[in-house]
């Protein structure tokens, strides 16, 4: 073997190695920072986790801030990640950062096995540019570092994907277990991951017909990879019923209903995030080229089927998928999109080969036609990656400046002179339908290191805060913009409680009334 065939041989594996390293690099640059922005996902983890460390390792029993005067159980997905993260404050002490360097970890293993996923279907270079796509999408490089359970769900969601594949195409049992055991650890890590059954049970039905039903192992399979889920999502369900705290799981309402059909804002809600965050604008021309030219191969076909799967669970779900704080849902998408996008190069090259063959027998007029189509694709490839990278610049630099909120929270926990629990502004109790949404908000509780009662928009009377005085609570963290929703409350509450310490949006009440 020459050194130039060498070379040429080892350029794919050289430039995956480095563009691995380089995405490695990205997301550790991520890591090191504290939970400064008011993400009630990123306070309640950060608390379920402290809380573990703090008052127990029971992970049956994961525990949240705005408990009241409760124990604080609530109904959430299995507390896997929060616990893994307690284990290491145990160790090291109580750091924000030792979250982040699990989600990373993740992140590592969810890149590793989206490569091995897409070389199932895509040509090495075509896999290449579809890791590329995966890797740089600004909602993956989010959930990296992030101290959501969306990183471990979006690491096993993968891996049960490629192992699933591989079970169906090798009959291995190692494949089967595997598939078996990422896939129970999806559900259990997310509930809404759920849609990969049916993705799953359109494969098996396209490879054993009606004869599916008689599939001893495919039953197997299922109740298997089910019934962890079900077991612990009947227990949170429990926890939910005896203590009323939940993690938007029973106290929103998120599922389609009548209005889906004659209100717009659900479905333009849902593709606006499909189009913005997953992507990418310009990569909707370069799926577009890939269906087109190849919607009949596996990499196209099977990808358009999982996509299919998650848009059932997008619709479903609409009243919170079509939400732009909910864009991280849409992390479902990113992995076939990125496989769409991968596939388009080879569907180019077929397209480069026909061009090239019939150059000279075709008219100028087509020629011109099939080569500005051929660079119009080019050109939504590289504007496609490189406005990933600018949106991942530029959800860095916001993520390094800390929120307004934190920087308040600095302030006031000075003033916090007495031990006790706290009231802190929540939400809106319902939507404009009437809806139920999750109004606890758990920034305050974790910045000021207190446990207490969030109250919500609809709710706030100086009668409720003086249920919550008499229950214990010492001090009324109140959001200025929540009080406005309830003309004269502010005025009441600077009637009969003292300002003890006020920023620009917050004030702190000291409960003890006057006189």
């Amino acid at each position: 073997m020459t050194l130039a065939s060498y070379f040429r041989m080892s350029t794919p594996k050289i430039l995956i190695i480095t563009l691995f390293l380089a995405v490695a690099v990205l997301r550790l640059a991520d890591t090191f920072r504290p939970i400064n922005q008011a993400s009630w996902r990123e306070c309640d983890l950060g608390a379920i986790s402290r809380n573990f460390a703090q008052e127990g390792m029971n992970p049956l029993y994961p525990r949240i801030d705005w408990r009241g005067d409760g124990p604080g159980y609530a109904e959430m997905e299995l507390p896997l990640f929060p616990f893994l993260t307690a284990i290491t404050y145990t160790i090291f002490g109580v750091h924000d950062q030792l979250g982040r360097v699990w989600a990373f970890l993740f992140s590592l293993g969810a890149l590793f096995f989206f490569f091995k996923l897409a070389r199932e279907y895509l040509s090495e270079f075509a896999s290449i540019v579809a890791f590329s796509f995966f890797a740089l999408n600004p909602l993956i490089v989010d959930e990296s570092t992030a101290l959501q359970p969306e990183g471990l769900m979006l690491f096993a969601y993968i891996v049960a994907v490629y192992f699933f594949i591989r079970w169906l195409k090798t009959d291995e049992t190692k494949y089967f277990f595997g598939a078996v055991a990422m896939t129970a650890l999806t559900l259990l890590a997310k509930a809404p991951a759920a849609h990969i059954g049916l993705f799953f049970g359109i494969l098996l039905f396209e490879k054993y017909g009606w004869s599916v039903i008689k599939q001893g192992k495919v039953w197997l399979f299922g109740i298997l990879s089910i019934l962890p889920a079900g077991l612990w999502y009947l227990h949170a369900k429990n926890l939910w019923l005896i203590y009323g705290n939940s993690l938007g799981v029973s106290n929103e309402y998120h599922w389609i209903g009548l209005d889906f059909f004659t209100n717009a804002d659900f479905i333009e809600g849902i593709f606006r995030s499909e189009f913005l965050y997953v992507w990418v604008s310009f990569g909707l021309i370069v799926g577009t080229f890939a269906i087109w030219k190849g919607y009949r191969e596996d990499a196209a076909r099977q990808s358009l089927l999982w996509l299919a799967s998650i848009f059932a669970l997008y619709l479903l779900a609409a009243r919170t998928t079509s939400e732009d704080w909910a864009n991280y849902y849409h992390v479902f998408s990113i992995p076939p999109v990125a496989l769409i996008f991968g596939f388009s190069i080879k569907k180019l090259w077929d397209y480069a080969e026909q061009f090239t063959d019939h150059f000279s027998s075709r008219t100028l007029a087509a020629n011109l036609r099939q080569a500005s189509l051929f660079l119009i694709v080019i050109a939504a490839i590289f504007a496609s990656l490189l406005l990933e990278a600018k949106q991942v610049r530029a959800s860095f630099l916001g993520k390094r400046v800390p929120d307004a909120a934190n920087l308040c929270a600095e302030q006031l926990k000075p003033a916090m002179k007495t031990e006790g629990l706290i009231v802190a502004s929540g939400g809106f109790c319902t939507d404009k339908n009437g809806y139920a949404l999750a109004y606890n908000a758990s920034f305050m509780f974790y910045w000021l290191e207190r446990k207490g009662w969030n109250i919500c928009v609809e709710e706030q009377s100086i009668e409720k805060i003086n249920i919550f005085a008499a229950r214990g609570a010492k001090y009324l963290v109140a959001q200025k913009s929540m009080l406005n929703e309830k003309p004269g409350f502010e005025d009441d509450l600077r009637r009969i409680y003292s300002v003890t310490a006020e920023c620009d949006e917050f004030l702190l009440f000291d409960l003890t009334p006057r006189g």
